[in-house]
C-alpha cells in the first residue's frame, strides 16, 4: 500500500473542483493507494518514468499528474485539472 499526499499548489486545484467531481477524485485517491502505476506515463517517450497521469470522473473530465516514489511507497499529487 502506498501513502498518497497532495502538493500544496494542487490542494487549491482540488478545492476548485466542482462538487460532482469530488467522489471521482476520492476514488482516484483510493486507487492510487494500491495501484499507482496504473496511470499513463506523463512523458510517452519515457514510459517507465515515475511521473504519471490518471484521468478521473465521468467522461474523463479530470486529470491528475503525480509522482510515484517507489522507494518510499509514496504518491505525490502535483496537479489536478478539470475540464467540464
Amino acid at each position: 500500500m502506498y501513502s498518497v499526499e497532495t502538493e500544496l499548489a494542487a490542494l487549491d486545484e482540488v478545492a476548485a473542483l466542482p462538487p460532482e467531481a469530488l467522489p471521482a477524485y476520492a476514488e482516484l485517491m483510493t486507487l492510487l493507494e494500491v495501484a499507482p502505476w496504473s496511470g499513463d506515463p506523463y512523458n510517452l517517450q519515457r514510459p517507465d518514468a515515475n511521473m504519471r497521469t490518471h484521468t478521473f470522473g465521468g467522461g474523463a473530465h479530470g486529470l491528475a499528474i503525480y509522482l510515484v516514489l517507489e522507494a518510499d511507497r509514496r504518491v505525490v499529487i502535483l496537479r489536478v485539472l478539470w475540464v467540464g
